[in-house]
């Protein structure tokens, strides 16, 4: 039961599922009344059920055993180095910090954790000729945060950029394989450090 209600609460949410007073008529009495038929109206399908995302995990995570301030300044030079410079900081650890003081909720989520924002022209416009909706991965992101757990460990990360089946991914890829370029460089500018 605790299932099907949170189900509905999510579908709710979704808009897949409309909550209205069983008095009330069906605004759409194609669909039928019955949750089931809303569920089935919804197209819903799991990452589970589709292959080639279950395949590609939607976050690339690295980590190295180094002082956070050095790989946030490596990754800024890996990004320099490449004629790009960094459009925004978003300071998620300090965000997290400061809310958390507000809402009594202290517990503690990274020792530092911040976004980086930055765009390349060149791979942008190339990508947004094969679809102008890919604006939605603009700017490209790089995550570099600690956990409390792990002290001396660096993680970086970055979002896979997935969008169904696409004939042709290298614009996609282009991207991905800037990020992924860049975090290794630095993770092993890290180890020339050791």
């Amino acid at each position: 039961m605790k299932f099907f209600f949170l189900l509905f609460i999510v579908l709710s949410v979704t808009g897949c599922v409309a909550a209205r007073p069983a008095s009330s008529p069906n605004p759409n009495p194609a669909v039928g009344d019955s949750w089931r038929s809303n569920l089935k109206s919804c197209n819903i399908q799991s990452s589970a059920h589709r292959p080639e995302a279950a395949a590609r995990p939607p976050v690339i995570i690295k980590s190295v055993l180094a002082d956070y301030d050095q790989v946030w300044a490596d990754l800024t030079a890996a990004l320099n180095n490449r004629g790009l410079v960094i459009s925004s900081v978003s300071h998620v650890g300090e965000m997290l910090i400061r809310t958390g003081k507000a809402l009594g909720q202290t517990k503690p989520i990274f020792v530092r954790a911040r976004v980086m924002e930055f765009c390349s022209a060149v791979i942008s416009r190339k990508m947004m000729e094969d679809n102008p909706h890919y604006i939605a991965f603009c700017p490209y992101q790089i995550m570099v945060y600690t956990l409390p757990a792990e002290p001396g460990r660096v993680y970086l990360s970055y979002r896979r950029l997935y969008w169904g089946k696409v004939k042709n991914r290298q614009s996609l890829q282009r991207v991905e394989n800037l990020l992924s370029t860049m975090i290794k460089e630095t993770i092993e500018t890290q180890k020339e450090y050791q």
